[in-house]
């Protein structure tokens, strides 16, 4: 038994601590962010608000844990302006290829009857643009725990297949999704990793990223 268990640990010491830990963390994040019920930290009234800010907030700030306990720079982790020579006109172009992925999906599917997912949102101007200040925090985090943390923290390791496994933990975080988003979301978590390591920064991850969505939420309102 004693055997046994001193063969596992020299298997575990082979692999790196910081991926290790970086998996294990944000796994159990993830998990926690599925099966998180309703919190009253901030706006107890509001449920899908609420959601927003707290995951968000969790995505955004817990990994920094991991960044202080291994002394990385914040650099290490993605955050950083980048090459915005580079990365501006990949935003640009992912962003038109995905305007017409959004236009025929909305024409030819339900998703019009989805977006915005915060209903409120087509009752007036307040709440459409409360809910995008809200949305953009939640995407800041969103990105940096999947572009910034996953990504950039196992590179070190996995060098570019990084990429295929936070799209991997990407795809399958959209599960309550529509299918054909859920489905969609894995291919677009391998090229925003590619975005992301090709700036060597998670900033045009959350343009684009944002970007979309918004666009997603304005089409869902006048079409």
């Amino acid at each position: 038994m004693l055997q046994v268990i001193r063969n596992y640990a020299k298997e575990l010491k082979n692999i790196d601590r910081e991926v290790l830990v970086i998996a294990v963390y944000s796994t159990t994040i993830l998990l926690y962010a599925m099966f998180m019920r309703r919190t009253h930290f901030i706006l107890p009234r509001d449920v899908f608000m609420e959601r927003l800010l707290v995951v968000g907030t969790l995505y955004g700030i817990s990994p920094f844990v991991i960044l202080l306990a291994f002394r990385r720079t914040p650099r290490d982790y993605g955050i950083a302006l980048g090459n915005p020579k580079v990365w501006l006109k990949d935003v640009v172009f992912f962003y038109l290829i995905f305007l017409v992925i959004l236009f025929i999906a909305f024409k030819f599917t339900n998703l019009k009857n989805i977006y915005p997912l915060y209903r409120k949102a087509t009752q007036g101007m307040e709440y459409f643009f409360l809910y995008q200040m809200i949305q953009l925090w939640y995407m800041i985090g969103w990105e940096f725990f999947f572009r910034g943390f996953m990504l950039f923290g196992m590179e070190r390791s996995f060098g570019r297949m990084s990429v295929l496994v936070q799209a991997i933990a990407f795809g399958l975080a959209h599960f309550r999704k529509p299918q054909l988003e859920a489905y969609g979301a894995v291919i677009a978590g391998v090229f925003l990793g590619l975005i992301a390591l090709r700036a060597r920064s998670f900033l045009p991850c959350i343009i684009l990223h944002y970007l979309i969505l918004l666009t997603a939420d304005v089409m869902g309102i006048l079409m």
